[in-house]
């Protein structure tokens, strides 16, 4: 599509969420560690700890008009309440895993493709 049509990628609203916990406990879920061998890592999991979530948006432009709104492919994010909801304001305008197949408009979320969202790595 960014060939073809002239698809601007600065229209896209990038969208994720992180919890941040109390207790001062980090979630590494999205560090990567490449190397030849192995770091030993010790990570700690509490089972129940206080946490606060912040979601964000990013767009890779000064505040561009929504053109296009991107989430992850998140389970809790591909159910029928979600997908209306972002069917009303946003239209065919939605980048997203399974949204096509609800709604026969937008853009499928890659499968198998790693999570590539511009949040995980500028925040």
């Amino acid at each position: 599509m960014i060939d073809n049509e002239g698809f601007d990628v600065g229209c896209i609203w990038f969208t994720d969420e992180a919890h941040f916990h109390l207790n001062g406990f980090v979630n590494k879920q999205n560090w990567r560690f490449w190397g030849s061998e192995n770091p030993h890592l010790c990570e700690e999991k509490p089972l129940h700890s206080l946490k606060v979530t912040a979601w964000v948006a990013l767009a890779l432009q000064d505040w561009p008009r929504i053109e296009w709104f991107m989430q992850d492919e998140a389970r809790p994010h591909r159910t029928e309440k979600v997908f209306r909801f972002l069917g009303e304001y946003f239209g065919n305008r939605v980048i997203a895993l399974d949204y096509p197949k609800f709604t026969g408009t937008g853009m499928d979320w890659s499968p198998y493709s790693p999570d590539l969202i511009p949040c995980d790595y500028f925040l």
